[in-house]
């Protein structure tokens, strides 16, 4: 049992690591790809009136910021993972986090997608974890600092 936890450990330490790299790759391929396609819409508007080519790019915006914003929320979940593969936990700090940050850009950039109720809801968890995170942060910060101790003391103990 003594090895037995440490290899355990060591193989879900790689899934995640293997999640992580994907979610690397995933956003690399989806900024370049949707760089690309800007700049290929951006070029075919040239050629069009002023009017047209407005109208071209008033979409264009719209979609290209629901990118950078999803972006941010991959990147967020990145840091989720890396922090995984180092403490072996999951700190509340960081998906507080990212639950107001994926909320309010779907909100801010994505409402057309979703039903008025399901608006409600994203408000409701935007405006209810930035409330928890306000009034609560230095508890949050204070239970990651402990919970990384205690975890760098069990892997001490483990280990010898």
């Amino acid at each position: 049992m003594k090895h037995a936890v440490p290899f355990l450990n060591l193989c879900i330490s790689f899934v995640v690591f293997i999640t992580a790299l994907s979610l690397v790759v995933y956003m690399l391929a989806s900024f370049v790809t949707g760089t690309y396609d800007v700049a290929f819409q951006i070029f075919d508007t040239l050629f069009l009136s002023p009017a047209d080519r407005q109208l071209v790019l008033n979409g264009l915006n719209a979609d290209f910021l629901h990118t950078i914003a999803l972006l941010i929320v991959l990147m967020k979940a990145y840091r989720i993972l890396v922090e995984y593969m180092r403490f072996y936990h999951i700190d509340i700090k960081y998906m507080m986090e990212m639950g107001i940050i994926a909320s309010i850009l779907e909100l801010l950039f994505n409402y057309q997608s979703y039903s008025q109720d399901m608006r409600y809801v994203l408000l409701g968890i935007a405006v209810s974890f930035t409330t928890i995170y306000a009034f609560r942060h230095d508890t949050l910060v204070s239970a990651m600092k402990e919970s990384r101790r205690e975890m760098q003391k069990w892997i001490k103990d483990l280990e010898d």
